[in-house]
């Protein structure tokens, strides 16, 4: 498939590159096979939801959720008005796992679907624990 034009002016525009650095971006294969799924990607939102809460300073609770688009952002206007940034992280590395699936084609819920904040709870010596489990949605059906 042959990626349009336009949407190479975009992504020029949306990132700020130069001339120069678009010759780079539009020649490496990695990014014509993204924009190719972006159709699908676009149709998905992923949500972090929290599963387990002991001791959370910041007050996360079960049933919290945290949206993200496919392409990486939040959607914090949708979530609770705090985030820790201790679980942040745990966000993170499961959201890079989640993108490189979609990209590739596979189903994009990873096999270790779980995760946890970097506070190491009371008995360590920390404040608590949250765990967060992803999932992939349906654009609007979140």
């Amino acid at each position: 498939m042959k990626i349009d034009e336009n949407v190479w002016k975009y992504f020029q525009s949306h990132l700020g590159y130069s001339d120069e650095e678009m010759e780079i971006f539009k020649n490496d294969p990695r990014w014509s096979r993204i924009l190719e799924k972006s159709d699908d990607l676009l149709k998905k939102t992923i949500v972090f939801e929290v599963y387990e809460s002991q001791g959370c300073n910041v007050e996360h609770k079960v049933g919290d959720r945290f949206f993200f688009s496919p392409e990486g952002y939040m959607f914090a206007h949708k979530g609770p008005k705090k985030v820790c940034p201790y679980l942040m992280p745990a966000m993170a590395r499961m959201m890079c796992v989640i993108q490189e699936r979609m990209y590739e084609g596979l189903d994009p819920r990873p096999f270790f679907y779980r995760g946890h904040c970097d506070d190491v709870g009371l008995k360590c010596g920390g404040w608590g624990r949250v765990v967060i489990e992803a999932k992939i949605v349906d654009r609007g059906k979140e």
